[in-house]
């Protein structure tokens, strides 16, 4: 008859397989939301120049509403 002590190791190492498998999801999870992290940033950034020509368009929408 199988002891106690034996059905805990099996029970524990069940567990712990199961453990390092969610682990193993979270972690692609979690590189699936960094690329798409990185991919709204490089949409997100605007250059000097953008933003010098966003300016001066703003500033000519001014002058010409006047």
């Amino acid at each position: 008859m199988i002891d106690i002590n034996a059905i805990m190791i099996i029970l524990l190492s069940v567990i712990i397989i199961c453990l390092l498998f969610i682990m193993y999801v979270m972690y692609v999870r979690i590189q699936q939301l960094l690329t798409e992290v990185n991919a709204l940033t490089g949409r997100m950034e605007i250059t000097g120049s953008e933003l010098e020509q966003l300016t001066r368009s703003v500033e000519e929408y001014k002058r010409m509403r006047v």
